[in-house]
């Protein structure tokens, strides 16, 4: 087991391009972080050189207090899986399990019993006479996994291991990396661009964009507490409403201003900004779609919508809404306490009221993209 430390590490490429920019983080031992963002962030490059698979172009890279910068990828102790599995066509699921340790010429029953024990805790252990052309990708996934599993090493690296694998697959294997993780209690870096992926798995997760590190956390505080407007429109399924609107400060405290309904920032949200001194302003109000209160009738701090779109989800409703300025807003609605009326009600250009609670309210300044409250 081991921790991993990154100092100021940059990749930039023959071509003058800088993939990674001044990459710096802690990750502890036997923690599990998440590396995620949209493709081209640099997530992949800064996984690979912590593997050893790309040279670090500045800064450097602790692996247990030891800076490994020079240390070629077999001597690192890590072990790597990748997304297109990397398997031996040629050889069984047990020898490709096997390869490595045959390489440092391990006894072959002591081979034995660390391929039989992966493959137990794989349930693999009926494919070990396979070839992997006769494994769906699930299994062979677990195959690259295991032959991961059994070098024993400080950190396991994952590089978008799933991605290959369609949607009910995908769940089912993040549930066995989950419980992987639990049994083999190692030091894990996962590479994805799946958020849900990476809220589900990671200790932390480590948000990415354009090779910078837009925010470091718990999957709870960057979903509750998204530091920018990236942030807070990566985190989220369906992505977090972005409305413009004016951010008023007066004597009884500060308001929101949107469409000409004022809604009042609770006592917390005040104190932060009038700890940093923020006047009155135009700012962007995101709100989850899972946080907007929906209203059937009209009322004090309402925001009338029409129904564009319904989407029945089984336990919720998706609705697409479009604002007197044409806002587009989407709304997450559960079906459990609907009335029929209600239901029937939600349709094609159908008035709809809705409003914010102050708690569920994030403000971004337009010029900076920066939460005002959150960064």
């Amino acid at each position: 087991m081991a921790s991993v430390k990154l100092t100021d590490v940059k990749k930039i490429y023959d071509n003058k391009v800088t993939a990674v920019h001044d990459f710096n983080l802690e990750i502890a031992d036997k923690e599990f972080v998440v590396f995620v963002g949209p493709s081209g962030c640099g997530k992949s490059t800064t996984l690979r050189m912590i593997a050893g698979l790309e040279d670090i172009s500045e800064g450097t890279l602790e692996i247990d207090g030891e800076v490994v910068n020079d240390l070629q990828p077999k001597d690192r102790n890590i072990a790597m899986v990748f997304q297109n599995y990397a398997l031996y066509p040629h050889m069984t699921v047990y020898d490709n399990i096997a390869f490595s340790l045959r390489l440092k010429k391990m006894p072959e029953d002591e081979i034995y019993e660390r391929v039989t024990n992966a493959a137990q805790i794989l349930g693999i252990t009926e494919y070990l006479t396979r070839k992997p052309r006769a494994l769906s990708g699930g299994q062979r996934q677990r195959v690259a996994i295991g032959r991961a599993m059994v070098r024993n090493a400080k950190v396991f690296l994952m590089d978008e291991p799933l991605s290959n694998l369609d949607a009910k697959l995908r769940n089912q294997m993040r549930a066995e990396i989950i419980l992987l993780r639990q049994k083999l209690d190692t030091t894990f870096i996962y590479v994805t661009h799946d958020q849900t992926e990476a809220m589900t798995l990671g200790d932390r997760i480590v948000i990415m964009k354009d090779g910078f590190i837009e925010q470091v956390g718990t999957p709870q505080e960057v979903f509750d507490t998204p530091v920018n407007l990236f942030v807070a429109g990566f985190i989220g399924s369906p992505q977090m409403n972005f409305l413009k609107a004016n951010l008023e400060k007066a004597a009884g405290g500060y308001v929101v201003d949107i469409l000409g309904v004022k809604l009042p920032l609770n006592e917390e949200q005040n104190a932060v900004l009038e700890q940093k001194g923020v006047g009155s302003q135009e700012i962007i109000l995101g709100v989850r779609p899972e946080h907007t209160a929906v209203l059937f009738d009209n009322a004090e701090g309402a925001i009338e919508c029409t129904i564009d779109v319904n989407e029945m989800m089984g336990s919720e409703l998706h609705l697409h809404l479009s604002s007197q300025n044409n806002d587009k807003i989407i709304v997450r609605l559960p079906t459990v306490d609907l009335t029929k009326e209600q239901r029937e009600s939600l349709t094609f250009g159908n008035k709809l009221y809705i409003t914010f609670p102050a708690k569920v309210m994030h403000l971004f300044d337009p010029a900076t993209e920066k939460s005002l409250i959150d960064a």
